[in-house]
């Protein structure tokens, strides 16, 4: 399914491999900053050379902009492709917002952002339309079942979905850099009983990577628990979302039926569940003296403190316990974080009498990665990325402190099937970012490496490009 690049030299098979060195997550914690950057700054010139050779959509972007060589930094501002735009560009290609409609051609795109080929012969053995996007999507993991393909969704408010592809290998180093994060800026450990308040069952990429990192921390089953009772596919997400129907009759159904009985049962029915399940599970945890991560949405997190409060019931977790949060709201949510944390705090503590520690994630389906919050409140970027912020001209502010537009490089853990230089559309206050680096501004925490300053992070793109976990 590629396009014949007879323009294009293709050196020899040799020349072909990159040469990148291979470093492992760890040693980045070990680098002063000024190796750490010349380590990453090598790594993405490697990556962007390899990836310009094996994904044709990468190649025509940067052809069209005159990328080059990796040599300054507005060279390497070319590189980076907005994170809410290139992973739904299928819906420009096709026309449609829905793949399942036109499979193949949906498949034909696919093939195009990856720099892997996926074997154009093999398109015969998909349909012409199929019921659902997550029926689609699990066909072509079988298709290319020796691929190892793992296909992950946002989700976004607005229902239509970015699609984002890894193979295992990319699972794995995405895994590898979650559950490492989890344990350097929140102290986790297999010896933790893990209650998500999340389905099981979705596609949805922060949930799938995080579930999948705590059992690579040693977490048996019974001790990684799913607290919310319904499934969350592709279709049903954007239901929910209430912005995208189908045509016709089927979205008049989904319309006038079907979005607003998923928020009646979700309102009446699966979170009374969760919440009953979630403070049954704390329960068990309080009188068993198990160390606990509570982990969800700010929503779900305060409609179970809210649930302890009417009880009159205030949980007691050991010491090491924590709460974890990453999303964002339902639109007119009454509740601030302030109050929620204020609620939570006193309703969940720890067997001291203090509050339980909450923790917030910062994080996008598109990245590999995730911002965990430090004690003391910033969101410390994991030291294998390379950080930055653009200016209204896309051009990169080096300094130490320095307040625009967020965009990051992962030469390391972004896998090979695309490369991992994006741009986001959130607008940060990165502290020693880039090649800038300043000693009196390191977080209080004590960790060197690259944070975004507490409070400081603001979408700014339009309400349907925006993620909210709280969709779920």
């Amino acid at each position: 399914m590629r396009e014949n690049d007879t323009d294009l030299e293709i050196p020899s098979p040799e020349a072909q491999l990159r040469s990148k060195t291979s470093y492992n997550f760890e040693d980045f914690w070990e680098m002063a900053p000024a190796q750490r950057s010349n380590v990453l700054l090598t790594g993405i010139a490697e990556v962007h050379a390899w990836h310009m050779l094996h994904n044709q959509a990468y190649r025509q972007t940067m052809t069209a902009r005159g990328a080059g060589s990796v040599n300054s930094p507005e060279e390497m501002a070319l590189l980076l492709r907005p994170t809410s735009q290139t992973f739904k560009s299928y819906i420009d290609i096709l026309g449609t917002p829905f793949p399942q409609d036109r499979p193949r051609e949906f498949v034909d795109w696919l093939s195009q952002q990856l720099s892997s080929d996926l074997p154009s012969q093999r398109l015969e053995q998909f349909r012409t339309r199929y019921p659902s996007l997550e029926a689609l999507l699990k066909e072509i993991e079988r298709v290319y079942l020796d691929f190892g393909l793992e296909i992950l969704t946002s989700s976004g408010t607005s229902g239509r979905a970015s699609i984002i592809v890894r193979d295992q290998a990319g699972v794995n180093l995405t895994v590898e850099s979650f559950y490492l994060s989890f344990q350097h800026y929140m102290g986790m450990r297999a010896d933790h009983r893990a209650i998500f308040i999340m389905p099981r069952d979705t596609r949805i990429a922060m949930v799938r990577m995080a579930s999948f990192s705590f059992r690579h921390v040693g977490l048996s089953e019974d001790r990684l628990h799913f607290t919310i009772p319904y499934p969350a596919y592709p279709d049903q997400v954007r239901i929910r979302s209430g912005r995208t129907y189908r045509g016709g009759w089927s979205g008049l159904l989904e319309r006038r039926l079907w979005h607003p009985f998923m928020n009646w049962a979700n309102d009446r029915l699966a979170t009374p569940r969760t919440v009953k399940l979630t403070i049954k599970l704390l329960g068990q945890a309080e009188d068993s003296h198990d160390k606990v991560l509570l982990f969800g949405g700010w929503v779900h997190l305060h409609a179970v403190a809210r649930a302890l409060l009417a009880e009159g019931r205030v949980m007691n977790l050991p010491s090491g316990s924590l709460i974890g949060t990453g999303g964002g709201f339902k639109e007119l949510y009454p509740f601030t974080p302030a109050q929620i944390r204020a609620d939570l705090e006193k309703s969940i503590k720890l067997e001291n009498g203090l509050p339980a520690p909450m923790r917030d994630v910062y994080g996008m389906a598109e990245g590999n990665w995730a911002a965990m919050q430090c004690e003391s409140g910033n969101y410390h970027l994991p030291p294998w990325i390379y950080a930055v912020v653009l200016d209204e001209n896309d051009r990169f502010i080096e300094k130490p402190d320095s307040t625009g537009m967020l965009a990051f490089y992962d030469p390391v853990g972004g896998g090979d099937l695309f490369p991992a230089f994006f741009k986001t559309a959130d607008r940060v206050r990165l502290v020693n970012g880039s090649r800038a680096y300043g000693p009196s501004l390191e977080c209080l925490c004590g960790d060197s490496g690259a944070y975004l300053s507490e409070d400081s992070i603001q979408r700014v793109d339009l309400m349907d490009e925006a993620g909210c976990a709280a969709q779920i």
